[in-house]
Protein backbone atom coordinates (compact mmCIF):
# COMPACT_ATOMS: atom_id res chain seq x y z
CA UNK A 1 0.00 0.00 0.00
CA UNK A 2 1.86 3.42 -0.99
CA UNK A 3 1.21 6.23 1.01
CA UNK A 4 0.52 9.73 -0.16
CA UNK A 5 3.25 12.27 1.24
CA UNK A 6 2.40 15.32 3.23
CA UNK A 7 4.58 18.47 3.64
CA UNK A 8 6.08 18.47 6.98
CA UNK A 9 5.30 21.77 7.59
CA UNK A 10 1.63 22.35 6.33
CA UNK A 11 0.13 18.37 5.95
CA UNK A 12 -0.83 19.18 2.72
CA UNK A 13 -0.83 16.97 -0.13
CA UNK A 14 1.19 17.75 -3.17
CA UNK A 15 -2.24 17.64 -5.40
CA UNK A 16 -3.57 20.68 -3.28
CA UNK A 17 -0.27 22.28 -3.79
CA UNK A 18 -0.98 21.66 -8.07
CA UNK A 19 -4.69 23.08 -7.43
CA UNK A 20 -3.98 25.93 -5.80
CA UNK A 21 -1.11 26.90 -8.15
CA UNK A 22 -3.29 25.97 -11.11
CA UNK A 23 -6.20 27.96 -9.69
CA UNK A 24 -5.17 31.14 -7.98
CA UNK A 25 -9.26 31.50 -6.73
CA UNK A 26 -8.29 28.42 -3.86
CA UNK A 27 -5.16 30.28 -2.83
CA UNK A 28 -7.98 33.56 -2.53
CA UNK A 29 -10.96 31.07 -0.85
CA UNK A 30 -7.94 29.51 1.64
CA UNK A 31 -6.98 33.32 2.73
CA UNK A 32 -10.21 34.16 3.54
CA UNK A 33 -10.74 31.14 5.83
CA UNK A 34 -7.67 30.90 7.64
CA UNK A 35 -8.45 35.02 8.19
CA UNK A 36 -9.39 36.46 11.93
CA UNK A 37 -12.53 37.20 10.01
CA UNK A 38 -16.26 36.83 11.82
CA UNK A 39 -17.94 33.23 10.29
CA UNK A 40 -20.38 35.91 8.34
CA UNK A 41 -17.72 38.36 6.41
CA UNK A 42 -15.82 34.99 5.45
CA UNK A 43 -19.15 34.08 3.84
CA UNK A 44 -19.79 37.72 2.26
CA UNK A 45 -15.75 37.16 1.20
CA UNK A 46 -16.49 33.98 -0.27
CA UNK A 47 -19.41 34.58 -2.10
CA UNK A 48 -17.51 37.40 -3.79
CA UNK A 49 -14.77 34.83 -4.40
CA UNK A 50 -17.21 32.95 -6.37
CA UNK A 51 -19.07 35.88 -7.96
CA UNK A 52 -15.77 36.56 -9.60
CA UNK A 53 -14.85 32.74 -11.14
CA UNK A 54 -15.06 32.68 -14.88
CA UNK A 55 -16.53 29.42 -15.97
CA UNK A 56 -17.01 30.47 -19.28
CA UNK A 57 -19.29 32.02 -22.05
CA UNK A 58 -23.14 32.19 -20.44
CA UNK A 59 -26.18 33.15 -22.07
CA UNK A 60 -27.41 36.09 -20.38
CA UNK A 61 -30.49 34.57 -18.84
CA UNK A 62 -28.01 31.83 -17.44
CA UNK A 63 -25.80 34.34 -16.33
CA UNK A 64 -28.93 36.07 -14.31
CA UNK A 65 -29.81 33.30 -12.73
CA UNK A 66 -26.77 32.55 -11.64
CA UNK A 67 -26.43 35.54 -10.36
CA UNK A 68 -30.13 35.68 -8.50
CA UNK A 69 -29.45 32.07 -6.99
CA UNK A 70 -26.43 33.60 -5.64
CA UNK A 71 -27.96 36.70 -4.05
CA UNK A 72 -30.62 34.72 -2.27
CA UNK A 73 -28.32 32.75 -0.69
CA UNK A 74 -26.36 35.97 0.41
CA UNK A 75 -28.99 37.20 1.40
CA UNK A 76 -30.44 34.53 3.64
CA UNK A 77 -27.25 34.61 5.42
CA UNK A 78 -27.70 37.89 5.91
CA UNK A 79 -30.86 37.69 7.20
CA UNK A 80 -29.92 35.08 9.68
CA UNK A 81 -27.80 37.17 10.90
CA UNK A 82 -29.79 40.03 11.69
CA UNK A 83 -32.28 37.61 13.55
CA UNK A 84 -29.72 36.59 15.96
CA UNK A 85 -29.09 40.48 16.34
CA UNK A 86 -32.68 40.85 16.68
CA UNK A 87 -33.48 38.21 19.31
CA UNK A 88 -30.14 39.64 21.77
CA UNK A 89 -31.94 42.97 21.58
CA UNK A 90 -35.41 41.25 22.05
CA UNK A 91 -33.65 39.60 25.38
CA UNK A 92 -31.74 42.42 26.59
CA UNK A 93 -34.93 44.19 26.51
CA UNK A 94 -36.65 41.66 28.32
CA UNK A 95 -34.47 41.77 30.99
CA UNK A 96 -35.05 45.25 31.35
CA UNK A 97 -38.05 45.09 31.88
CA UNK A 98 -37.69 42.15 34.51
CA UNK A 99 -35.38 44.35 36.48
CA UNK A 100 -37.45 47.37 36.32
CA UNK A 101 -40.92 45.51 37.39
CA UNK A 102 -38.92 44.20 40.31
Amino acid sequence: MTRIKKCSQCGKSPSVWEEADRYPIFKKMEVVLKSHKSPYEKKIALYNCLKNIEVGELKPIEKERIEFLMLSKLHGEIAKQNLKEYEKLTVQDYSKDEKHAN
